[in-house]
């Protein structure tokens, strides 16, 4: 059987990344929580600094409580949110960040670049309600390190989806086993120039190199459809003891994971 090397991606995607009608989640990891809609995920990360939320999905207050609620239903607490770390300046992953601050007194993360870039360049300009509503306190870049008491999280550069994209490698266990995982920035390479498309396969093949050098046998992503992500949050959910983890896909999963990350953008450049 000959499988596809990049998913379907279609109008309707850009649609379901507003419907906030539809939440699903599932601890994947003993310190790790996946929260989904139709199409974009955010992850709460336990430490025991506290609990870090990578990116934010949408601008909605549903969103912020499905999140919470989240949380709350694998017996963590959501007063120990202490962390928002963004991925990039998209308001689809800025997203709802305005509540944890307001309500939690989280740390906002992000890069300067993409801080100037979420406030000049709206991803939604028609809708003021998706607009920059929230400041960030902490301006990181490539070879940065956020420290959370017991474990780091590793920051890398990875311009190309936007300017000053970022992406990010940390520690998780599975019944005590440490693993690594790497979530990957920007998942489509840029509207626009060649020159834009290059940056983002070099950006790519820098995190290849990074990831391979910390020995990442996890991959994450922030979009449902390059993972066939409800499908997968949907067994882990459900998994029992002797199933197994299939976020755990090893150094020779992540190579071929970020694999169709590259056939995506060379597609581009042919067309």
């Amino acid at each position: 059987m000959e499988l596809r090397k990049i998913p379907m991606l279609s109008s309707e995607m850009i649609k379901n990344m507003e419907d906030m009608n539809f939440f699903v989640y599932s601890q994947i990891f003993d310190d790790l929580l996946i929260i989904a809609q139709k199409e974009t995920n955010c992850f709460v990360w336990k430490t025991s600094d506290g609990l870090v939320v990578f990116d934010a999905i949408w601008p909605d207050k549903a969103v912020y409580d499905a999140i919470i609620n989240a949380i709350q239903s694998v017996g963590w607490n959501p007063d120990n949110i202490n962390k928002l770390v963004l991925t990039h300046g998209h308001c689809d992953h800025t997203g709802c960040g305005r509540w944890f601050v307001e309500k939690h007194g989280a740390k906002t993360y992000l890069s300067r670049i993409d801080d100037i870039f979420w406030k000049e360049h709206p991803t939604k300009p028609n809708l003021p309600d998706t607009w920059k509503d929230f400041d960030i306190n902490c301006y990181i870049q490539d070879g940065d390190t956020i420290t959370c008491r017991n474990k780091d999280i590793y920051v890398y550069g990875t311009p190309g989806h936007t300017p000053g994209c970022l992406s990010y490698i940390f520690p998780v266990t599975e019944n005590g086993t440490k693993h690594m995982a790497a979530l990957f920035g920007g998942a489509t390479p840029p509207l626009g120039t060649a020159d834009g498309v290059k940056q983002f396969l070099t950006s790519l093949e820098y995190f290849r190199q990074k990831a391979k050098e910390k020995h990442v046998d996890v991959g994450l992503c922030n979009h449902t459809v390059f993972d066939n992500g409800i499908e997968r949050i949907s067994y882990s959910a459900k998994r029992l003891a002797y199933m197994p983890n299939i976020y755990i896909i090893g150094n020779d999963g992540f190579e071929k994971y970020c694999d169709m990350f590259q056939a995506l953008a060379e597609a581009k450049l042919l067309k």
